[in-house]
């Protein structure tokens, strides 16, 4: 029998990389900090296709942060497969998983699925997990997609998931901004043996934060707010101190997942083809 380990292991996570550049841009400054471990692609968004190049330059490890829905007024991001019942009048994704489930045929949210993950691939991306971007519209879809390509899932769904150990998954973006470090830390405090994960969504103060939604949306703190003080909190030296005082370690989610199928038809960008020689 293996004995228990004793170690602290801790996965800090970036959703919503490749959304914008602000996002982009905050997630590697906090990588090359050496506090984010691995972050989420989002293969539909307008700035994947320069992430994806700057992630496998930076070495930063990745996961599909797979979409079927745009919550934002001021930045649009459409299905990479045109599938008519995910798309809002405009041809962008649905603002919603309320949406989503009102209209959506599942047999397209599969394909569009299918082929964000293809498209990853296909730009010498090695895909580390998935997850759903803002929330499941159809457990059974995101199971099915997490089996085909083998890879965990961190959604609850009838999936493997991925290798942490039990209610070891915190969302520092949801903690209240001005208390957000304190928690931070007690969190750390408290972790018991094991490998761990911190959600986050950090990104650069830049004006297109400001752009992305109005100011009298429910939404409005996820533009700028939550994210630009998610970065704050991981770059400030506390966080790295409170690691080493708990005797905690900062890792990524292993490579172990098996090589998906090439399937070049199914891309719609080839990041690797940018790369520099």
């Amino acid at each position: 029998m293996t004995p228990p380990t004793t170690e602290r292991l801790l996965v800090v996570q970036a959703d919503d990389y490749g959304m914008c550049p602000a996002v982009t841009d905050g997630i590697l400054a906090a990588h090359r900090a050496g506090v984010v471990t691995q972050a989420s692609l989002m293969v539909p968004a307008p700035d994947a296709r320069r992430a994806v190049r700057l992630a496998l330059r930076a070495g930063l490890p990745l996961g599909a942060h797979l979409v079927l829905a745009c919550e934002w007024e001021g930045l649009r991001y459409r299905p990479l497969t045109g599938g008519r019942s995910l798309c809002a009048p405009d041809g962008a994704f649905l603002p919603g998983v309320a949406e989503l489930r009102a209209a959506a045929d599942p047999e397209e949210a599969l394909a569009e699925f299918r082929a964000q993950l293809r498209t990853a691939a296909d730009a010498g991306v090695r895909l580390r997990h998935l997850e759903s971007h803002i929330g499941v519209f159809d457990a059974e879809v995101l199971a099915r997609v997490s089996a085909e390509w083998g890879l965990p899932c961190r959604d609850a769904v009838p999936a493997p998931g991925i290798p942490l150990a039990v209610d070891s998954v915190w969302h520092l973006s949801n903690c209240p901004m001005e208390d957000k470090a304190e928690l931070l830390r007690e969190h750390l405090s408290a972790l018991p043996p094991g490998t761990h994960m911190i959600v986050t969504h950090p990104a650069l103060d830049r004006p297109e934060l400001g752009t992305l939604t109005s100011p009298d949306s429910r939404r409005w703190k996820w533009a700028r707010d939550i994210r630009v003080s998610d970065l704050h909190v991981l770059l400030d030296p506390r966080f790295r101190e409170a690691c080493d005082t708990h005797g905690i370690t900062l890792t990524a989610l292993p490579a172990d997942a098996p090589a998906a199928v090439r399937s070049p038809a199914a891309a719609r960008w080839s990041p690797r083809e940018e790369l520099p020689s």
